[in-house]
């Protein structure tokens, strides 16, 4: 891996994250092996904002055992969130597949989606376009973004440092 500076107009191109969120058909989680994922789907579920949550990531890749979504689900049942309002895809392994999996289970429950309020790291702007591109039928995309504490290593992460991220 090479160290690459991270300037702000790199960070600006990346950052998913904008002033707003509007009523929506889902909450869209992306998978991840963090628990952090799940407040900003709480905070948003619990402002009425959108009636379901849809869960998505399958075996982790560093412990098969862990299934993100799985884990994500305890954790929002945990703060109240009832199975009913979630909908869990169980076997993408990445960013393109949590779109491309999770899109027939949502469509079958809900039909063709307009609104999606898209829960991702800030630096994912990019799993907002897999999203747009990935539901044709998609108007509008929110982005409820969040920043891991730290790092595996236990290194911050912020705008500066995030590219050379190995998480």
């Amino acid at each position: 891996m090479f160290d690459m500076p991270v300037t702000d107009d790199i960070a600006d191109f990346v950052d998913a994250s904008a002033l707003g969120l509007g009523p929506a058909d889902v909450i869209f989680v992306f998978g991840s092996t963090l628990p952090d994922a799940v407040q900003p789907a709480v905070q948003v579920f619990r402002s009425g904002l959108a009636p379901l949550i849809v869960l998505t990531g399958g075996p982790n890749r560093r412990n098969p055992a862990h299934v993100e979504s799985d884990a994500h689900a305890r954790l929002l049942q945990a703060h109240g969130i009832t199975p009913d309002k979630l909908l869990i895809e169980r076997e993408s392994q990445t960013s393109r597949e949590n779109v491309q999996f999770a899109r027939p289970l949502l469509e079958e429950r809900l039909g063709p989606i307009r609104t999606i309020i898209a829960v991702t790291k800030w630096w994912q702007r990019r799993q907002i376009h897999l999203l747009a591109v990935g539901f044709p039928s998609v108007e509008r995309i929110y982005a409820a973004t969040w920043n891991p504490p730290a790092r595996a290593d236990a290194r911050a992460y912020d705008r500066t440092t995030w590219a050379s991220s190995t998480d």
